[in-house]
């Protein structure tokens, strides 16, 4: 086992940056100090990479070097990049000025195999019996220096990514899904770098937030408007500043005055701000009451799209069994919705499914092909039966 190295130098870069474009695959992550900061930033990318018989492991200073120097290796025309939930990482380095791809993620394989858990720790134990100390999983790596301790962390994240990725990708041929495995991965890169899907302002997202009288929600909206002043003004996350709960709770008795804040608060770290909530719940009374959004209007097929789910749900469930793969693989979770809709407006307008199916993100034209024929078939009577025992040469 070789020791990390650190990159702390631009010379030092430019060699690795040689040496890796070079390599075939490298496993990759990186950390960032979310726990820490109003707004994470990138505070180390690890890499690795076979050397002969050696897994070689280098941890880049991006506080020391212009990490965008590996936008090459990591980008489309590099090697192929070995993640485990690149979510994150995508997020962070695109943030940083580094447009990732060509990866493969190993969470993806584990989900489409069935694993249960799919946890770096987890599949790294149970696949190549190595156990990661998650010692350090709450570091605030934004801190330098970077001991052996941390350098051995770091390395260990990557160390055993090509190991494992090599040994789920075997289980993925005998399986039969390396397509649906590449599929769902370059899924899961594309929507990676979107903003949330969740439009609505920071206080209509917290719990409890509709069960609040019109007065308590314009208070609401103030307190957290000045829980991220305080943050950003701080440099540390919303949360540090106050828990949500609190602030819920403060807008439902909505005092007037410190002591009544202090008394709310207790020994929370919120109680040290007692002016700055004073003064928020202040403003949320000379606004204008917020009314709760009104709930969607139920549409008219509501009905009978529940029931073309409870269908389509039925039938993924019969096909994967038949197939002897997770149903993740047959459609993944996040097209279900999707499907379902194009389905019921095939039955009402007969619409070509295939085409449509296959502008579905995620869905593929390998699913088209295999699925599309049997997919119609759900939206006729007695579909279901149909379609399991019709599987014809795709099956």
């Amino acid at each position: 086992m070789t020791e990390p190295h650190l990159v702390e130098t631009p010379g030092a870069l430019e060699a690795f940056a040689l040496e890796l474009a070079e390599a075939p695959r490298l496993g990759l992550d990186v950390e960032a100090d979310g726990l820490f900061a109003y707004r994470a930033k990138l505070c180390a990318l690890q890499l690795s990479w076979e050397r002969g018989d050696e897994v070689h492991v280098a941890i880049v200073d991006p506080f020391l070097v212009d990490a965008r120097r590996l936008r090459q290796v990591l980008g489309a025309e590099g090697p192929v990049k070995v993640l485990h939930d690149l979510t994150f990482d995508a997020r962070m380095l695109d943030e940083a000025g580094i447009e990732l791809a060509n990866v493969r993620d190993t969470s993806v394989a584990a989900r489409f195999l069935g694993e249960p858990a799919t946890g770096l720790a987890r599949m790294v134990e149970s696949r190549l019996g190595v156990t990661l100390s998650k010692d350090l999983q709450d570091h605030d790596w934004s801190t330098r220096p970077l001991g052996p301790r941390e350098l051995d962390y770091l390395a260990a994240d990557v160390r055993y990514l090509l190991a494992l990725e090599a040994r789920l990708a075997d289980e993925v041929a005998t399986k039969g899904i390396a397509d649906e495995v590449a599929l769902e991965c370059a899924y899961k890169l594309e929507t990676a770098r979107r903003p949330p899907r969740d439009e609505r302002p920071l206080h209509a997202r917290i719990k409890g937030y509709g069960e609040l009288d019109p007065v308590a929600r314009a208070v609401l909206r103030r307190l957290v408007e000045a829980r991220e002043t305080l943050a950003a003004e701080d440099d540390v996350p919303a949360f540090r500043i106050a828990r949500s709960e609190l602030l819920l709770d403060l807008a439902r008795r909505k005092p007037t005055s410190e002591r009544d804040v202090r008394r709310i608060c207790g020994r929370d770290r919120a109680a040290r701000r007692t002016a700055n909530w004073v003064r928020a719940v202040a403003l949320g009374l000379d606004d204008e009451p917020e009314p709760r959004p009104p709930a969607p209007t139920p549409p008219a097929d509501l009905a009978e799209r529940k029931a073309l789910e409870r269908t389509l749900s039925s039938w993924r469930r019969s096909e994967a069994e038949a197939r002897g793969v997770d149903p993740q693989v047959v459609v993944p979770g996040h097209c279900m919705e999707h499907v379902a809709t194009v389905l019921l407006a095939s039955r009402r307008a007969g619409e070509d499914i295939a085409a449509t199916l296959a502008t579905i993100e995620g869905f593929g034209a390998l699913r088209v092909e295999r699925y599309a024929r049997r997919l119609a078939v759900l939206v006729t009577p007695g579909g279901e039966s149909d379609s399991t025992e019709d599987r014809g040469p795709l099956g």
